[in-house]
């Protein structure tokens, strides 16, 4: 019998055609696609907004009961908590470094435990003052998402109240952006898409709502002439883009409309649709992303499909690098 190598269980020259793992487990495991397991997902992913989505369900299959996960170090600088000697850490992964070890809050105790303390009270006042501490106001995050779509070639409208449409995403190239690429500069290109919504929404609903449209869009609902769409159902597009209005609300702590939506889904179904995980969870990410905070317009989609504003973007780079590399040489000299 010859020897099975690590590496001979993937087909890496396959792997791009076939499903992502992600999707293969919630195709693969029926358990996952039961609506009562996906509503106990959602609810898990909502209490980590600090951990990308893909982290979060590593965490869930992990430590199913985890409440509030930080490194050893991070425990220590922020909380004066230590790990108790039978922790059991948690693999997650991280950007240009293959992993991180986390640990739960019940994993951990006082530094200093000189006096008897009720550490469980303890526990719940450090989980309620960080997600209190985490969340912003609706005005923070529209200003980042409004200043971010631009970046991703996306022009904004609000259209007049009255219309039974509350919004709506589609493809378009008629508008002029004025893109951010530094404090002091903005560059104009025309959009890609424009998303639309209704005047008389509050300003929750309307970034749910925007939420959802953005949804349609990462989560390849359509086609233009550098995005490549999917082919699904008007089901699977709708249960996607609930699904990430809901998840990027629930995590920055605003109300959706996306609540009452996947209720009734659940209430009158069994098993969810057949939805890309891999997709929702990215678009989840990225959204949260667009309005959370800054965006480096390098990371965002003009940048990444449209050659044109690439190049006047690298000018401006290179302007902003010949700035700091003079700003440098003066002080020296000085």
């Amino acid at each position: 019998m010859s020897e099975v190598k690590q590496m001979d269980l993937f087909d890496i020259a396959e792997r791009d055609k076939e499903l992502s793992t992600i999707d293969q487990l919630f195709k693969d495991v029926k358990r996952y696609r039961k609506c009562s397991e996906f509503q106990k997902r959602l609810e898990f992913y909502s209490n980590f907004p600090y951990l990308g989505v893909y982290n979060a369900e590593l965490v869930a299959q992990q430590r199913p009961g985890a409440r509030f996960v930080l490194t050893a170090k991070k425990w220590a600088e922020i909380y004066h908590r230590k790990i108790k000697s039978n922790a059991r850490p948690l693999i997650i992964l991280v950007p240009f470094y293959p992993v991180d070890f986390l640990f739960d809050i019940a994993d951990t105790k006082p530094i200093d435990n000189i006096k008897k303390v009720d550490d469980n009270a303890i526990i719940e006042r450090i989980i309620e003052r960080f997600m209190n501490d985490y969340k912003r106001v609706d005005g923070f995050y529209m200003d980042n998402l409004l200043t971010n779509m631009e970046k991703q070639g996306i022009c904004y409208k609000r259209f007049a109240a009255g219309s039974e449409l509350y919004a709506e995403i589609e493809n378009d190239k008629s508008e002029l952006l004025y893109v951010q690429v530094y404090k002091d500069v903005s560059l104009p290109h025309h959009n890609y898409f424009t998303i639309s919504a209704n005047y008389s929404l509050s300003r929750a609903e309307e970034l749910s709502r925007i939420f959802h449209e953005l949804a349609h869009l990462f989560c390849h609902h359509f086609t233009c002439s550098w995005w490549e769409g999917r082919s699904c159902s008007k089901t699977e597009k709708e249960f996607e883009a609930e699904t990430v209005s809901y998840l990027v609300c629930q995590r920055i702590g605003i109300k959706s409309h996306a609540v009452e939506y996947l209720a009734d889904y659940f209430a009158e179904n069994n098993l969810i649709p057949e939805i890309s995980a891999e997709l929702v969870f990215q678009a989840v990410d990225i959204i949260q992303d667009m309005a959370s905070g800054y965006m480096n317009v390098i990371d965002c989609l003009l940048y990444k499909k449209d050659q044109e504003f690439k190049a006047k973007v690298d000018i401006e780079r290179e302007k902003k690098k010949k700035e700091r590399e003079r700003a440098k040489a003066l002080k020296e000299h000085y």
